[in-house]
């Protein structure tokens, strides 16, 4: 977990649940470690600028992640007041089966 200029990022976060569709787009929930290794859940909104890809770069819908995937993801700091909070995500990358961290890639 890091931050950088507003946006925080969160490495080799678990997939919570599988993705939902709302009225307005796509959520994906993930568990991460925050910099003082506390569990944090968030909820990640997917836009038609989030950055979704798989373990060899190639991009990938919101439908194909599912809960107990490994995945690295960047996302705004500033978050809803729910339990558990929401924020935009950038980019969510699923890692590889092979244990390895892809990295993070961010369209701004």
């Amino acid at each position: 977990m890091a931050y950088f200029n507003g946006v925080q990022y969160a490495v080799n976060a678990t997939v919570v649940a599988n993705p939902g569709r709302r009225e307005n787009g796509w959520v994906i929930e993930i568990h991460y470690l925050d910099d003082q290794g506390a569990s944090r859940n968030v909820i990640l909104r997917v836009t038609d600028s989030t950055v979704m890809r798989d373990a060899s770069g190639n991009r990938v819908s919101c439908s194909s992640f599912t809960a107990g995937q490994r995945v690295n993801a960047s996302f705004t700091d500033t978050m809803s007041p729910t339990a558990p909070p929401i924020a935009r995500a950038y980019s969510i990358t699923r890692q590889g089966t092979g244990g390895g961290i892809v990295g993070i890639d961010i369209d701004l």
